[in-house]
Formats: C-alpha cells, sequence, structure tokens
C-alpha cells in the first residue's frame, strides 16, 4: 500500500499493543503453536502465545482497521469497504472491495463471510476474490455472527433487535427465527456441545441455548454490565468464561450452574477480546486498556492467576527520551501516570517502572486501580546511566506539582525520595519547570517557576544548594 511520504514511511508502533478490536486466535501445524492476533490502529500485530513474542507486523492499511479474523491460513483485515487478506503476518495476498463498509467477518472454509453497514452478507471465494453469494438480511440489525458447529452451509445471525435468524447460505433462506430476549445480542459463541450455542446481551444475560429445539438450557447473569465476550473450556472442566465493559472476567461452572470464581480488574478497560487457548487451562484477553493477558487455571480451586502480559501506556504518552548512548531503549511518561522502558530491539525487554504513587505500599496492597494517592503524570524527566547501578537515577517532574519524585532503571520501581526545597513547603502555586541530572550521576537540578534553581543529591534526597539569589 503507497504512503505519503517516501523518507518517513511508518514501520512499527512501539509500546502499542491492542486497542479495541477484539483478539483473534489461530493455531499454526508448522510452529505447533497457538498465535494470537490484536490491532494496533493501522496496522496488527502477531503474538506467539508460548512467550508472548511479537512474531511479525503487517503493513500499514490506509485508515484504521475496523475489524480482525482469521483462519489456518490467512488473517484477514477490514479498513473502510475493503477487506484485506494476509499471509504470513506481513504479505499481502488478496484485496476485497465492496460498496459499503465492512462491520463483521467470519471464515468459513474456503469462503469469507462478511456483513456490510447496508445489512447485506456477502459470501466471497478467498481465492479467486469474487462474490460466490450476496444475501440481503431481512428484519434484523446483525450484530453478532457464528457458524454452529455440524450445521453444514448454515450461519447463526444476532440482531440488535434481540433476535435470531439461522440461514442456509448455500440455498440464502431463512430456516429459523429465533424469538430472542428482549435485548440486544452481543456475543455469538459455539459451546463444545453440538446444537448449543451461548448468547450474550447487552442487559448482563447469558442464555445457553439448544438450537435444535430452541430451549434455553440454563442463563446466567452478570452485574457488570454487556457481556462483550464468552469463550468455553475445552480441555474438561466445563467452565465459561465471560468478558464486561468495567475490566472484569466472570467464571462460570456448567455443571454445577453457578458462578465459580471472578476475576476483578483483569484490565483497566473494557475486556474486548477474550479466548480459552483449545485443549489448554489458558485463557487469553485483550483490552482498550493496551494490553493481552494470558491466565492460567491452575489454582487449588481451578481459579485463575496471572501467566504473562505484554502492556503500554493505558493512556496517551506525554514524554518520550532515549535512555543510554546505544539508543536500544526509550523512557516514556504517560497519563496513566506511569513511567515506562520501551525496548527498539525487541518487545519482551520492555519495562514498567511503575505508577507514580505517594504511598508505594498501599498502593500494591490496594491495587493501582483503587490508589487513591496516585500522583499526577509526569510532564517531564532526565536519567544518566553513570551510577544506574548503585542508586536512583531518573527525576521526574509532575503535572502542576513542585515535588520532583526520583525512580529506579536498575530495579524498575519508583524511589523514596520525594525533592522539594525547604522553602517551598506549604507555599501554593509553586511548580518545577525542568530537571536535569548531572552527568556524574550524584546530583539533580531543578527548576521552579518562581526562578529558583536548585540542587539535590540523588542517592540522600538532601538538599546541597542553589544557584543565584535566594
Amino acid at each position: 500500500m503507497n504512503s505519503k511520504s517516501k523518507l518517513f514511511v511508518p514501520y512499527r508502533a512501539i509500546g502499542f499493543v491492542s486497542n479495541h478490536i477484539p483478539l483473534s486466535l489461530r493455531y499454526i501445524n508448522r510452529r505447533n503453536e497457538n498465535i494470537v492476533v490484536t490491532c494496533v490502529g493501522s496496522a496488527f500485530h502477531t503474538y506467539g502465545c508460548s512467550k508472548l513474542n511479537l512474531l511479525s507486523i503487517s503493513g500499514q492499511h490506509p485508515g484504521e482497521i475496523s475489524c480482525i479474523t482469521s483462519d489456518a491460513y490467512l488473517v484477514f483485515t477490514t479498513c473502510k469497504n475493503i477487506i484485506y487478506a494476509w499471509r504470513r503476518g506481513n504479505e499481502l495476498k488478496h484485496t476485497y472491495k465492496a460498496p459499503s463498509n465492512v462491520h463483521l467477518m467470519l471464515t468459513f472454509g474456503p469462503h469469507l463471510l462478511a456483513i456490510y453497514e447496508d445489512n447485506t452478507l456477502l459470501v466471497w471465494d478467498i481465492k479467486e476474490e469474487v462474490v460466490a453469494v450476496e444475501i440481503p438480511i431481512a428484519n434484523i440489525t446483525v450484530s453478532a455472527i457464528v457458524h454452529p458447529s455440524t450445521y453444514l452451509n448454515k450461519i447463526l445471525l444476532g440482531s440488535y433487535e434481540g433476535r435470531m435468524q439461522l440461514i442456509n447460505i448455500k440455498t440464502c433462506n431463512v430456516i429459523y427465527t429465533f424469538s430472542g430476549w428482549g435485548s440486544p445480542i452481543v456475543v455469538l459463541e459455539q459451546a463444545p456441545a453440538v446444537n448449543v450455542v451461548a448468547i450474550g446481551l447487552e442487559s448482563g444475560d447469558i442464555y445457553i441455548h439448544n438450537l435444535k429445539y430452541d430451549e434455553t438450557i440454563m442463563k446466567f447473569s452478570q452485574d457488570w454490565g454487556p457481556v462483550i465476550g464468552i469463550s468455553f473450556r475445552t480441555d474438561g472442566p466445563p467452565i465459561m468464561a465471560t468478558a464486561s465493559t468495567l475490566g472484569h472476567v466472570a467464571v462460570w461452572d456448567l455443571e454445577k450452574k453457578q458462578l465459580h470464581s471472578e476475576i476483578r480488574d483483569a484490565h483497566k478497560g473494557s475486556v474486548n477480546g477474550l479466548k480459552f487457548l483449545p485443549n489448554e487451562p489458558l485463557l487469553i484477553t485483550s483490552s482498550s486498556d493496551n494490553s493481552i493477558k494470558i491466565w492460567i487455571f491452575d489454582l487449588p480451586d481451578d481459579g485463575g492467576r496471572l501467566l504473562r502480559l505484554r502492556e503500554g501506556h493505558s493512556n496517551p504518552p506525554l514524554k518520550i527520551r532515549f535512555h543510554g548512548l546505544n539508543g536500544k531503549n526509550i523512557l516514556s511518561s504517560g497519563l496513566d501516570s506511569t513511567l515506562r522502558s520501551f525496548s527498539t530491539e525487541a518487545d519482551n525487554l520492555n519495562k514498567n517502572l511503575g505508577q507514580a504513587s505517594f504511598n508505594r505500599k498501599a498502593a500494591k496492597k490496594k491495587g493501582l486501580k483503587h490508589d487513591t494517592q496516585k500522583m499526577l503524570p509526569i510532564v517531564d524527566f532526565s536519567s544518566d546511566i553513570t551510577r544506574e547501578k548503585d542508586w536512583d537515577n531518573i527525576a521526574a517532574i509532575h503535572r502542576h506539582s513542585k515535588i520532583v519524585s526520583t525512580w529506579s532503571y536498575e530495579h524498575c520501581r519508583m524511589g523514596n525520595h520525594k525533592l522539594v526545597p525547604e522553602r517551598f513547603k506549604g507555599i501554593k502555586g509553586v511548580e518545577a519547570l525542568c530537571v536535569y541530572i548531572t552527568s556524574c550521576g550524584n546530583f539533580v537540578l531543578i527548576g521552579y517557576n518562581t526562578g529558583h534553581l536548585d540542587k539535590f543529591n540523588i542517592q540522600s534526597g538532601l538538599h546541597r544548594g542553589f544557584y543565584g539569589r535566594d
């Protein structure tokens, strides 16, 4: 795809892991590994689930990606009214163009099903890049799509009206219409059992429904708003997980028909993607908070715990600066009050130095999301590597604050010092504007809006003088 500039061509997004577009999971026989695909704006990243290492970066799309799906061979992405098929995560293989924007996609053997915003279903021949069947959808506005297992040439459509339609895409006929439950359908998911699907509603209800007899087998309700993701364990235990817009994950026991456990604050934002890995006790989630996480269910009560994660700033960055002399690490501060280090070589070398807080121990006990003493975002910082292994080597200025915090790059944490001159304690309206760590790594120079320039020892946090008249 052509770029506007021939000199400055985008290569990759550092520190961008995922956005609000749900992840896509695929299994690669050649690698003997599950692969997860996440959207990062106008491109997508491919990660290996064994170590969550970045495998490939796609080419840039002409706009934001609106939908992602995949099969064993290709990754399909949509941008406006065009569908792109990618091989090996970065080789553009096919393009499919239609007059309307794409809303939903589903792979269906040698075909790709696409629901467009004008409520039309197109069945694309993947290899030939032609439309095999066009089906106008009547009486419902499609909101979800799934292929019921063993149902030959049939798909199930969920709608914003709450009804469902079972359609034969070969004969283009509506086989059956399900009356629904009076709430918009957000997600449909095939259960491990034949004829059974899970239906997630905007009201927070989850129905396990038998399609053959049009009967509800069981019903659950979550108190966290709409159900935006459903997945089933396939390694033995009868477990179902559901995602919410508040960042929580609910785990349900289908045998006992009750709540099994909860993963509170699994993400800071909405849990947009949620999939159990086939035949493994592993759950992978993605969120608009710019993170993907893998949870393993190996606790004594079969509860889940965090196994691996990749994450970046959950809010936009404010300041970036290279750290060190080799140009391999970038320090970044963001509106989420965190300080992070991103590697230009490999994602697994990224570091999270933590969230700025007036009381780190209390924040660790309560959880970062519930930290009532979180400091304001870092707007400027300075670092030096000379005494990096000995003591704190980063000094940071916070928005509208006279306090300068210290950080340790070696130990990946916030330091113990809060640097404030005695003359400013108890005085309002004083702000630190600039900061610099000397090349020897011993002193911090801080400039204030009052015109003062003070010097601190970064090891002890003691005030060591000032420049100019007091």
